[in-house]
């Protein structure tokens, strides 16, 4: 199965092609504020490089979020776009659980940056013990706390129950938050830098995943994962609010 990996809910737009485990291709590039205009022409390259026509692909991932606003709407739209005109299904993947089961651990904290002091959390624990000699294959993530947004100082609080176990954490402002668990004697670790964001191969690994179980989305009903308005929206309220 050929599956097609996209996110743009970060600063780095995200891209693979991933067919039956191999990877053939994948663009993980800090891009910012061009992921609107670099998206297509790049999903077309790295389809040209692998020799793969869009009608090939057996599904697409995309990554939902939390991020970007403008981000995650530009891959979405992309991925249901895509998914539409070539009658290929379509797995959204929450961004946390990305970079979640982009690290081997047994329990992995995701963050991403919610500005200021907060961060936007999710809570995994893995299969790794249980996964076997094929971990490549069989490894995956669940989610044991979930989605939300909080303090950093309030992760402490947060993870009480989980003090005795090994945690990774993973995504932004990772050194801050393993310095405030260690002060209340929390087995902590920081992922290593190339772990810190949605990788392209996982997402599609993922989506294969999911999509070669029979699990996808439907196209029409498939939204970004928010946790707060877009700041338009804040802001129109403000102005128009009875």
């Amino acid at each position: 199965m050929l599956i097609l990996g996209i996110d743009t809910s970060t600063d780095i737009l995200a891209l693979s092609i991933l067919e039956d485990k191999k990877l053939l291709g994948e663009y993980n590039l800090s891009l910012k504020r061009q992921h609107s205009e670099k998206l297509i022409p790049l999903i077309k390259e790295i389809l040209a490089i692998s020799n793969i026509t869009p009608e090939e692909l057996g599904g697409i991932a995309v990554g939902t979020g939390p991020g970007s606003f403008t981000g995650l709407r530009i891959a979405i739209t992309a991925a249901k776009m895509m998914g539409r005109i070539n009658g290929i299904p379509v797995k959204g993947i929450p961004t946390l659980e990305v970079m979640a089961a982009g690290v081997r651990a047994d329990y992995i904290l995701a963050l991403i940056d919610a500005r200021g002091d907060r961060v936007y959390y999710s809570f995994f624990k893995s299969n790794i013990k249980n996964a076997g000699e094929n971990i490549t294959t069989n490894y995956s993530v669940k989610n044991i706390l979930d989605l939300s947004a909080a303090d950093l100082d309030q992760m402490p609080d947060i993870l009480y129950e989980y003090k005795d176990k090994r945690i990774v954490i993973v995504g932004n402002k990772v050194k801050t938050a393993a310095e405030i668990l260690k002060k209340y004697e929390f087995n902590v670790f920081a992922a290593e830098t190339e772990n810190n964001f949605p990788r392209a191969a996982v997402i599609a690994r993922l989506g294969e995943n999911y999509i070669s179980r029979g699990v996808s989305d439907n196209i029409y009903e498939l939204k970004p994962l928010y946790l707060k308005k877009a700041q338009a929206e804040i802001n129109w309220q403000k102005k128009y609010k009875s």
